[in-house]
């Protein structure tokens, strides 16, 4: 009995393990994620008829979410280095880039907060690496990395638009095709009609920034159910709270 509850003590934190952050600063791996606007405003919307979401001026746009150092089956390290806390005015340079690519949209406000979030949790633990070493260096690094990595090329060259629903398999596997390694594919469930919307997709980065598999990350493979259809929706219904940056 005693060894019984043992291993199933140990079943149970190795669980855990996968949901609570990483405690030592060490990483494994840089997570790069972009988030499809349009399906993050529904499902935010559908949460309340408060909420207000915030969409960039070129529909067409996948938006950046951030930029994050973790360990394999953990999430973080996070809030590495209280000495860099965040300064807007090092954004400067590039704060009208960042407006339109890495903007709040879930609470359609001044993306500052959002900047500072990531800045603090994420970015003062990759500063670390010499590429990112400042602020200005890290988001300059998503922004670039975007370019590079642009989704919305990536699916449409392998004929995914939006507007269509696609199997978890197809979406996962024109990511794959088109970089050479395993991403992650994000979806969220509408709660009043059940539909799965195409949310986020993440690719990974070793620390010499060169794309890599994400099958040690959180969350790998995918929180997308295989037996659904996901959407990759086209628009916003007009009786949302929509702001365009």
């Amino acid at each position: 009995m005693f060894t019984r509850n043992l291993n199933l003590f140990v079943l149970f934190l190795g669980a855990l393990s996968g949901h609570v952050a990483a405690r030592s600063k060490e990483f494994d791996v840089l997570i790069f994620t972009q988030r499809w606007p349009k399906s993050i405003c529904i499902v935010w919307e559908e949460e309340s008829p408060s909420h207000s979401c915030a969409l960039p001026t070129d529909s067409s746009e996948w938006t950046i979410h951030g930029l994050w150092p973790s360990q394999f089956h953990r999430i973080g390290p996070l809030f590495c280095d209280r000495s860099k806390p965040f300064d807007p005015t090092s954004l400067i340079p590039l704060e009208s880039e960042l407006r339109e690519k890495w903007i709040d949209i879930e609470f359609g406000r001044e993306s500052y907060g959002l900047w500072k979030h990531e800045w603090n949790k994420h970015g003062t633990c990759a500063a670390v690496l010499p590429p990112l070493s400042t602020e200005e260096k890290y988001f300059a690094k998503g922004l670039a990395l975007l370019k590079q990595y642009d989704m919305k090329n990536i699916l449409a060259a392998a004929n995914i638009l939006p507007g269509g629903s696609y199997a978890y398999s197809d979406l996962n596997n024109a990511v794959q095709q088109g970089l050479g390694a395993h991403p992650v594919v994000v979806c969220r469930v509408d709660r009043e009609t059940g539909t799965s919307y195409l949310f986020e997709i993440r690719i990974c980065l070793n620390k010499a920034l060169e794309l890599i598999d994400c099958d040690g990350v959180y969350e790998y493979p995918t929180n997308c159910d295989a037996s659904v259809g996901v959407v990759y929706p086209s628009s916003v219904s007009q009786d949302y709270n929509v702001v365009r940056v």
